[in-house]
């Protein structure tokens, strides 16, 4: 039931160049797409918007019903009709006038139940609007909001890829943290194995294996809460997914290439923004609902013209030879003459609401032009940071193996050999945090620009 739309295409990273996209987290944001109950949930409600254009639509048609009503009735108010006292007095003149006795003069007066008995009546009704301005207006309404159905779910994809990107990256980023505490480690149990031969040829005492161990279970440590937010990582992965929680997620080893890249001007990358943001597009949409709700209102003063025929019977006792077949055909009219102002007051508020929609139109291309510096400054510097960070992890990879070299040669003491083990530690792993964070900034920067083509264009 899920559509695929254009944000399957959504660039994987915004700042990528000579790069293609990940076929990995593409599958992921597909399966994501068709999966995700919120994403359902949207469809949906597309799905009963139509169901309401299909409603409008059928107003303006003709419109068949069968009414039919058999009454039974005891008691209750009684009619008295003075038959007796009306025509007993003039058929009698009229006996004397004529000499006969051909006027009956002895009739009685006639009480009868004012509900009647044994009835039945049954009609058979067709009815159709001939002039009804609010029928297509609401029509035109319902369509529009399909519309706004439409984009809410193109929003909530866009939201949705973000989320993606973002848990996608982060467990990339717990998975390599956890190998560099893993080389960490194999790095101080090589510096152990290395202690216990001194230890073996009394080149060392015992106590030259405490600081190793304590870095060993430091990194233990670290590594056992790495571990738990892998989990949450992941947990929170497969829910956006409609997956089972523990499954497994493909690892896409390519991420960390060709990070660097240049960056539009804020400039440009704002323009894209506001051209392409699907919120302001939304709110276009929205003004437009007003100004068709509004011009409905303003044609509620002209007339509704409606035609309707029937045929049907009205009998008592079911006595169908004494009562004929009842046809019936009609035209009717309404318009509005005087409504106090009410319509006046209608519009006055549909044009307030425009007004709230044009405030909140400004209000987000103030957020749009905040974030849009803010991912810009915030690439810039995570660039500058992945070069220094590349060389801290480089230099830092030298320092050790010259260390290392003296310490076995016994011109280094341990407490050297472990601080440049941690710095090798400590670098790697802030250049995992920061190529990571890049890489998501990028994926925010692509939010907010709403951007959905497959190339990058910055």
């Amino acid at each position: 039931m899920m559509r695929i739309s254009g944000t399957l295409f959504c660039l994987l990273f915004c700042c990528s160049i000579g790069k293609g996209q990940s076929t990995i987290l593409e599958g992921y944001i597909q399966e994501a797409i068709e999966n995700n109950l919120v994403l359902e949930s949207r469809e949906l409600a597309v799905l009963k918007q139509e169901s309401r254009i299909e409603q409008a639509k059928k107003l303006k048609g003709i419109q068949a019903d069968i009414n039919a009503s058999y009454l039974l009735a005891r008691g209750g108010r009684n009619i008295d009709f003075p038959v007796g006292d009306l025509f007993n007095p003039t058929y009698a003149t009229l006996n004397q006038l004529t000499n006969s006795n051909q006027f009956p003069t002895d009739l009685e007066n006639i009480e009868t139940q004012l509900i009647p008995n044994n009835f039945l009546d049954a009609q058979f009704n067709i009815s159709k609007p001939l002039i009804n301005s609010s029928i297509k207006y609401n029509q035109l309404i319902q369509e529009e909001l399909l519309k706004l159905n439409s984009l809410d779910i193109d929003i909530a994809e866009e939201d949705l890829v973000l989320q993606i990107k973002t848990a996608f990256y982060n467990y990339h980023k717990s998975m390599h943290a956890e190998n560099v505490l893993n080389e960490a480690k194999s790095l101080l149990l090589d510096v152990n194995d290395f202690n216990r031969k001194l230890i073996k040829y009394d080149k060392a005492t015992p106590d030259i294996l405490y600081d190793i161990e304590y870095q060993i279970e430091n990194i233990e440590s670290q590594r056992s809460s790495i571990i738990e937010q892998q989990s949450t990582v992941k947990a929170l992965f497969n829910l956006l997914l409609n997956r089972e929680l523990d499954d497994d997620i493909e690892i896409d080893n390519s991420l960390l290439e060709n990070l660097q890249s240049n960056l539009e001007s804020v400039v440009d990358l704002n323009e894209k923004a506001l051209n392409s943001r699907t919120e302001f597009k939304r709110i276009e949409l929205a003004q437009s609902v007003n100004e068709l709700n509004k011009k409905r209102i303003d044609k509620e003063k002209l007339p509704t013209l409606g035609i309707n025929a029937g045929v049907g019977m009205q009998v008592e006792a079911f006595d169908f030879n004494q009562y004929g077949p009842l046809f019936t055909v009609g035209l009717g009219l309404n318009m509005n003459i005087l409504d106090g102002g009410l319509r006046n007051k209608k519009i006055e508020e549909i044009q307030i609401d425009q007004q709230i929609l044009e405030n909140n139109k400004d209000q987000l291309k103030q957020k749009v032009e905040i974030e849009i510096i803010q991912y810009y400054y915030q690439l810039k510097s995570l660039q500058s940071q992945m070069r220094s960070e590349e060389a801290a992890v480089r230099y830092a990879n030298k320092s050790y193996e010259a260390t290392k070299k003296r310490y076995e040669n016994e011109r280094a003491i341990q407490i050297e050999l472990i601080q440049a083990q941690n710095r090798i530690t400590s670098s790697e792993l802030n250049q995992l945090l920061t190529q990571y964070d890049y890489l998501i900034t990028c994926a925010e920067l692509d939010r907010a620009i709403s951007k959905r083509s497959s190339t990058s264009q910055f």
